[in-house]
């Protein structure tokens, strides 16, 4: 099973090149202004990336059909509360929740890009699945620190906030790319990890380290949320529902589409109803990433409870 996951994963990452190259010569030739941008990263975000965690309904139903038979309600009532905890703590203190959101989202953003390659890497799983989701703030910070930094502040409600002094960055991600070399190579000598694996992590640091390059903040964590992790996650829960991949995959779409409906309208709502307080612009990157910090503390916790 994992080596048929595997392949569809770099397949993938060829169409995430074919769908770099296309954007970047579509950003080139026409002139699509700030907000229809971040109008477009927004509902992608608010469909395919939030489709994946839709899911976890189902998921949480069979680790807690054992406990109560009323495991759909508990499972709301559970995740609901966790999310409205993190959203009641970032109010208190917005600058520890951030941190603490990162770290949390570094880790899983790493942990579901990799697991699949390192299942034999057992003794530093931990410190590479970090190191490799971790790219997606250093990246940002290196290419587009001030834009970055900007966003930041935004969805802290601050103006001068800066969360990695400017001096830092370059050692920080060149140290956390070499770190990351040598644990691959390591694990490829150990024989824990394949050549065609191997390239295949490369391959996709390349094209992350592309995407935060060529393209706005937004947009790069837009392509990178949708079009490797959840499409990836997507993949994954796919070829557990059904071993022919299509047929899963519709069977995950049937499952997920309700809640993404529902989640879908509530973000619409929370837009139209914020935006009058706010350029859409900054309600947009308020309702992404304040919405995704309070999603991410009870979605890993159900991936960590169903993992152990």
């Amino acid at each position: 099973m994992n080596a048929k996951i595997k392949k569809y994963f770099n397949k993938v990452n060829i169409f995430f090149l074919i769908l770099i190259i296309f954007l970047f010569i579509i950003e080139n030739l026409t002139n699509l202004t700030s907000i229809n941008k971040y109008f477009i990263c927004f509902f992608l975000i608010i469909t395919i990336g939030i489709s994946h965690g839709a899911y976890d309904s189902h998921k949480a139903s069979k680790l807690l059909y054992k406990i109560n038979k009323n495991s759909k309600f508990l499972f709301y009532l559970t995740y609901i509360g966790l999310a409205l905890i993190v959203l009641y703590i970032w109010q208190l203190s917005p600058k520890i929740t951030l941190i603490l959101f990162l770290i949390i989202s570094s880790f899983h953003f790493g942990k579901e890009d990799l697991e699949i390659y390192l299942s034999k890497c057992n003794k530093y799983q931990s410190i590479i699945f970090f190191l490799k989701g971790s790219l997606i703030i250093l990246l940002p910070l290196f290419f587009k620190f001030n834009e970055t930094n900007e966003i930041f502040n935004k969805i802290l409600f601050l103006n001068e906030f800066t969360l990695i002094p400017n001096n830092w960055i370059n050692t920080m991600l060149f140290t956390n790319l070499l770190f990351q070399f040598f644990f691959y190579l390591y694990f490829f000598i150990e024989k824990k990890i394949i050549s065609k694996d191997l390239i295949s992590i490369f391959f996709e640091v390349f094209l992350i380290i592309i995407i935060f390059k060529l393209f706005s903040t937004i947009t790069a964590f837009t392509l990178y949320f949708c079009f490797i992790h959840s499409l990836k996650n997507i993949i994954v829960i796919s070829s557990e529902l059904n071993p022919n991949i299509y047929k899963g995959i519709k069977s995950f779409a049937l499952k997920a589409l309700p809640l993404t409906i529902v989640t879908f309208i509530a973000l619409i709502v929370c837009l139209y109803a914020l935006s009058n307080f706010d350029l859409i612009e900054n309600t947009i990157q308020k309702i992404i990433f304040i919405g995704l910090a309070s999603l991410t503390l009870p979605h890993f916790l159900l991936h960590f409870y169903l993992k152990n």
